[in-house]
């Protein structure tokens, strides 16, 4: 076993790759060596799904499109239809697929390993189904950690769990965690630029002493909140009024130009920057991107089509078909629906029950008619047996027992005699 991962000369080589050459860390190769273990424990899964994310998003012709999954189920439907990446929302993570015991809004109420957990749980059902059909890449998963659930030691320790679930790209905000609220409401409380980068700095750090070199997103919230912690940042201070809130807070008085001079601090650290909005606005997206690439001319820009916005009636036909074109031109080079899954999760179920309210069985026989016409478009999950693993484990057991078994499952089952 090579025991020189904690060396200097092993950590200054993995620094001096051009992958870096525009990313600013405000610690030393001495601190990264003392807290690497002597050998590299292995995340191949992370590692290359890092490098193939960057590869997407360096693309000068294109740019990465992508849905948030709130199931792994929805995860796997993406991967059928050979999506590039799947986003993971904390959002959809609060609102369905966290491990407590309720469903929740997005103010970082769920166990904060959850997110981890859930990108794991989709990264093994895609795993599985990989072997399945002998596919030979996975898309890389880009997830949500919050404002980190807490300060630098959380951000750091929750860099560290979505290493270890296959993550290949994390975004985290620059509001107060204490205080996080979604991106599209009200009561917003950002945190100082020197505050947040601390925490950019904590998650680089936490994936410097893994190896594992996972695209940094950074998102400001500034551009739609109110309130701000504190005015002892110079950057900050001169957009702030020098009154507080009855909550002890500073308000904001000129949200544009905080939102993109917190963002121009941000690049220095971030491999991608992100500035969350309130509306699909094309005229802030190009003001915004020219400011951000007259000092950081290369810097990937992230942008969220959020079904949070009213699209409805807002663009003629031609512009929606040009809209993620036009972002895409700008340098938005990440482009993703977050909530998604959600929306199809809910109004999908909510069509049929109230089709099927009463004990209408016809409602059923045309949810199969359209799994059945969908089928003819490469869709499986009319085989439900199937699309869970049934028949991998099939497999294993003709391995173990053998083909003539009467214990294997397939031989009896209505998928194949019906369907």
């Amino acid at each position: 076993m090579n025991q020189t991962f904690n060396q200097i000369e092993t950590v200054e080589e993995y620094l001096s790759s051009k992958r870096w050459s525009d990313i600013k860390r405000d610690y030393s190769v001495d601190d990264i060596c003392s807290l690497r273990p002597s050998f590299k424990v292995e995340h191949s899964l992370s590692e290359i799904g890092s490098e193939l994310l960057l590869d997407l998003l360096s693309r000068k012709d294109s740019w990465v499109s992508g849905l948030g999954a709130a199931t792994a189920q929805q995860a796997l439907q993406m991967f059928h239809l050979d999506y590039e990446i799947i986003y993971v929302s904390g959002w959809q993570v609060a609102a369905e697929s966290n491990i407590g015991v309720n469903t929740y809004p997005d103010l970082s109420l769920y166990p904060s390993n959850s997110t981890p957990n859930f990108v794991k749980k989709i990264n093994n059902t895609l795993l599985r189904r990989m072997a399945e059909l002998d596919k030979k890449k996975l898309p890389p998963i880009i997830a949500d950690g919050e404002s980190g659930f807490g300060g630098i030691y959380n951000v750091y320790e929750l860099t560290n769990q979505f290493i270890d679930s296959g993550v290949s790209g994390i975004h985290f905000e620059d509001q107060l965690a204490s205080e996080k609220k979604c991106g599209h409401v009200g009561g917003k409380v950002v945190i100082p630029t020197h505050e947040y980068i601390k925490k950019l700095n904590s998650a680089r750090l936490s994936s410097d002493v893994s190896g594992v070199p996972i695209i940094i997103i950074a998102r400001t919230d500034a551009m739609n909140a109110k309130l701000m912690t504190s005015d002892f940042d110079d950057r900050d201070s001169k957009y702030l009024s020098k009154n507080r809130t009855s909550d002890g807070y500073f308000l904001i008085e000129n949200n544009h130009e905080m939102a993109i001079t917190k963002s121009l601090n941000y690049a220095d650290y971030a491999d991608v920057v992100w500035c969350e909005t309130n509306t699909p606005d094309l005229g802030f997206a190009k003001e915004f991107a020219d400011e951000i690439r007259k000092s950081h001319p290369n810097k990937i820009l992230a942008y969220n089509c959020s079904p949070s916005f009213n699209w409805l009636d807002k663009f003629t036909k031609k512009e929606i078909e040009n809209f993620q074109s036009e972002l895409s031109s700008y340098g938005y080079k990440l482009q993703f629906v977050s909530l998604a899954g959600f929306h199809s999760l809910a109004s999908s179920m909510y069509d049929l029950a109230s089709k099927y309210k009463g004990g209408n069985m016809s409602a059923i026989l045309e949810l199969q008619q359209f799994e059945k016409d969908l089928s003819k478009d490469g869709y499986t999950g009319i085989k439900h047996q199937q699309e869970v693993g049934g028949n991998y484990y099939e497999r294993i057991g003709e391995a173990l027992l053998g083909d003539e078994s009467e214990l294997l499952s397939k031989k009896d089952s209505t998928e194949n005699t019906q369907f």
